[in-house]
């Protein structure tokens, strides 16, 4: 049988995973002397109440080689096939360590995915391997098929509060302070495996209505979501909007996680979903 190992940036939390049958594998957030495992002892709303109390951004660490290790082993000891999901190599370092983890552990019946996402769009392909897994496809044709459906995946978002990007490095503070005083609201999206700005509009509403023109050629036989980072008024406006303009109906809903959500920040929202 093929099993998923994936990572908490795909906001699949304990308890979901249990219900999918995956394996988690916590990354860990540092506040200033703090340490939390995202998903174990740390919850999403907790991570914001933090986030939002915090002087300095919290701090990431990567996944290591021991770590994954310690998780695929015994999968691969009882006879499963595994496939190992992991974050965009583009904004960390964890598909390094999965790598070696593959190098060491050196099965056929191990192998590993860079989804070149992250969060909701990370989510969304897990969604889809698992769908592939129950047709009965081999681990090679899992493989393949997801290589494909990653450069299908399309996440925008919109980010209300530039506070955080600017915290971040993200947008210096100049570029910061004057998209604050003028209520600037970037509009970004994952392409290849990065997070990039790709428009911005004046107030929230009116980058709602920008927003609606990324959203294109949608397969709306695939999963689809929508995102907040502890904004759920704002998701269903957006969600509104999106049905109103577009006759899309985003109504699944998903919470962004700690690694986005540092430096996003509050109150993005945003929409994934596959092209045709």
């Amino acid at each position: 049988m093929i099993k998923l190992v994936i990572d908490s940036t795909s906001e699949i939390g304990v308890e979901e995973a249990k219900t999918l049958g995956v394996t988690v594998v916590p990354m860990k957030v540092i506040f200033d002397d703090e340490e939390y495992l995202v998903g174990v002892n740390l919850t999403t709303d907790e991570f914001y109440q933090k986030l939002r109390n915090a002087k300095n951004l919290p701090k990431t660490t990567q996944i290591n080689t021991a770590e994954y290790v310690e998780v695929v082993k015994p999968l691969l000891e009882q006879g499963d096939q595994v496939f190992a999901m992991c974050l965009s190599s583009e904004l960390s370092g964890s598909f390094n360590s999965l790598h070696n983890a593959q190098v060491e552990l050196d099965n056929s019946n191990f192998e590993i995915f860079d989804t070149l996402s992250v969060t909701f769009a990370y989510k969304a392909l897990v969604m889809e391997a698992l769908k592939l897994i129950k047709s009965g496809v081999s681990l090679a044709q899992l493989k393949t098929e997801m290589e494909r459906l990653k450069t299908k995946v399309k996440l925008y978002a919109i980010i209300d509060n530039v506070k955080y990007l600017i915290k971040g490095g993200r947008l210096s503070q100049g570029k910061g302070l004057m998209a604050t005083a003028l209520n600037i609201k970037p509009i970004v999206a994952i392409e290849n495996g990065k997070v990039e700005m790709v428009g911005k509009a004046v107030g929230f509403n009116m980058a709602l209505k920008a927003f609606c023109k990324f959203i294109k050629n949608v397969d709306l036989s695939r999963t689809m979501f929508s995102g907040h980072a502890s904004s759920p008024a704002k998701a269903q406006q957006m969600i509104s909007i999106l049905k109103n303009t577009l006759g899309l109906n985003f109504d699944n809903l998903c919470e962004i996680g700690a690694v986005i959500g540092t430096h996003a920040g509050p109150d993005t929202v945003g929409v994934v979903y596959f092209e045709k």
